[in-house]
């Protein structure tokens, strides 16, 4: 399974891919995914020194490249086939970017009300509910 490839065919809004020894790079794609308002997903490339024999620290590191300065993430197309790469080539970066609506933009209570946490509740709805649960 591809999961940057199935992120953005399920239309995520933030995907990427990152190497676990580029600590540099690790960091400011976390902190853009963090940043990005709504779905991230990010895919960090960690080789397991204990089980893994094949796809070693070395032979990421012989792989892995970063993608250009004047890479265009908006670009869904170029996006999926960056996300196919993999093999000898191994694309590192923001993948693919889009805004759009977050889940509590979509929902006029969530976007327009105070948090749920200090909303008030009916006990009685409450308990209908929780008897369902018994």
């Amino acid at each position: 399974m591809n999961p940057v490839l199935l992120a953005i065919t399920l239309g995520a809004g933030f995907v990427a891919r990152a190497f676990s020894s580029d600590t540099e790079q690790l960091k400011e794609t976390m902190e853009a995914a963090i940043k990005h308002k709504g779905y991230a997903l990010v895919d960090i490339l960690q080789p397991c020194v204990s089980f893994n024999k094949i796809n070693t620290h070395q032979w990421y590191k012989d792989r892995v490249y970063k993608l250009e300065e004047n890479y265009d993430s908006t670009n869904k197309l170029k996006a999926m086939e960056k996300a196919m790469e993999w093999g000898n080539k191994i694309p590192l970066g923001i993948l693919y970017t889009e805004e759009k609506p977050d889940f509590h933009d979509k929902i006029n209570f969530l976007k327009n009300g105070k948090p749920l946490v200090d909303s008030d509740f009916d006990l009685d709805k409450i308990s209908g509910f929780m008897k369902d649960f018994q």
